[in-house]
């Protein structure tokens, strides 16, 4: 195709190759190598190297919304998110009573913000930790604490917003009581007595396409302790209730697994060829999308001195009536100074799309110091670690919308 001499506006729609892990036999016979992947002559329509990895070193402490439950879908397999916590008293220098006192209720309170897939009734076991969670620590999706004490067994089964409150053992909580002056005299103290709780979905009973992620409020996860005297001193006065809560978000982290077995994922795991049809990206851990654009930098150097004013990608999603699409999507891309950055986009409902656009003289920086082809483009959720949205998108070979880049560009 010969260049025009004026400016032009030059669409480039690019085909897809997706696999939801990065399959390093299968894909390295399309990487690279296959120079009929893209036509010497082909200046403005090009074909994509793209496939999913799978992403697990994401911090999940630091973070006010965290994640709580677990879901099975056909599309990504079984997602699960446990959270572990450490609590303070409400209260210092509390002075429990060691006779005549009854325990009237041991509870834990969970603020619910947001909920996404469908609700079934879930049970969740509560473990006392043997160690605490560590205000300075770094806490990764896979990181977990060590639990062996059952202290109870919770059943959620909620849609709408709201806090709900969930009875513990109550022969638990006469290990609590069992604090002493030191054990409550400060927050350190009382977490080296008692290092705070695992609670952790069972998943085993789930059936496709069911089960929720609840996203809470870190300011709403409580466990209360209530108790009462039967013979009452009057020279001493007691609580009748303590609450134990979460200081800050430093001292709340999920770990976050992901199962691709007997999920549509999977076969795309293990055959990249399929992803040519559709590829995942979920929001927690599993699969995120990975875009190459292995001729762009090709077409670059073949021109007449293009310069990039635009650079839209645009890509086009299935609906699910039981997961329902996020809102945002997030392309990351390496930038010219070696550090990552991104840009968003915003679900388009009417097309169930989503455009991300790059800053032209980014494009065109990178673009001139031929580093284009390193960019590592990936599509995944905002905020990783903090969404369970999965999303299913259509591949370039699909015959429904496969994904289109628009450029514009000038020659000069």
């Amino acid at each position: 195709m010969k260049k025009l001499q004026y400016a032009i506006i030059g669409l480039c729609s690019f085909i897809a190759l997706f696999s939801c892990e990065k399959d390093k036999n299968n894909l390295g016979v399309n990487v690279g190598g296959d120079k009929n992947l893209v036509g010497a002559n082909i200046l403005d329509t090009f074909k994509v190297i793209t496939y999913n990895d799978v992403e697990d070193t994401i911090l999940t402490d630091g973070q006010s919304s965290p994640q709580l439950g677990a879901y099975k879908s056909d599309e990504i397999g079984l997602a699960q998110s446990n959270l572990f916590v450490t609590f303070k008293p409400d209260t210092l220098g509390i002075k429990f009573p060691t006779n005549d006192f009854v325990i009237d209720s041991l509870f834990l309170t969970l603020e619910i913000i947001n909920v996404y897939g469908k609700p079934v009734n879930q049970e969740f076991d509560i473990y006392r930790l043997d160690n605490q969670v560590i205000k300075d620590s770094a806490y990764y999706a896979s990181d977990t604490l060590n639990y062996t004490e059952l202290i109870g067994t919770i059943t959620i089964n909620e849609t709408d917003s709201n806090t709900y409150i969930f009875p513990l053992n109550k022969t638990f909580s006469e290990k609590l009581i069992l604090a002493d002056s030191i054990d409550m005299s400060s927050n350190e103290h009382f977490r080296n007595f008692f290092k705070g709780i695992a609670i952790v979905p069972k998943t085993s009973s789930l059936s496709s396409n069911e089960g929720a992620i609840y996203s809470l409020s870190r300011t709403g996860i409580k466990m209360h302790l209530q108790y009462h005297s039967i013979n009452p001193n009057p020279t001493e006065t007691f609580d009748t209730e303590v609450i134990y809560e979460v200081e800050n978000d430093d001292y709340i982290f999920a770990n976050l697994k992901h199962n691709f077995s007997g999920s549509e994922a999977e076969t795309v795991l293990n055959d990249s060829t399929l992803g040519e049809s559709f590829f995942y990206t979920q929001g927690l851990i599993g699969c995120i999308g990975k875009v190459e654009f292995p001729s762009l930098q090709t077409w670059y150097q073949d021109s007449n001195n293009y310069l990039i004013n635009k650079f839209e990608f645009t890509i086009y999603v299935e609906d699910n009536s039981t997961f329902n699409l996020p809102t945002e999507l997030m392309l990351t891309y390496k930038n010219s100074f070696g550090g990552i950055s991104f840009t968003t986009a915003v679900l388009n409902s009417v097309s169930n799309s989503y455009s991300f656009t790059i800053s032209a003289s980014e494009l065109d920086a990178q673009l001139k110091t031929a580093t284009a082809k390193d960019m590592d483009f990936t599509i995944l959720g905002p905020f990783p670690g903090s969404k369970p949205n999965q999303v299913k998108i259509y591949g370039g070979q699909s015959i429904i919308r496969p994904p289109v880049l628009e450029i514009s560009y000038t020659t000069y």
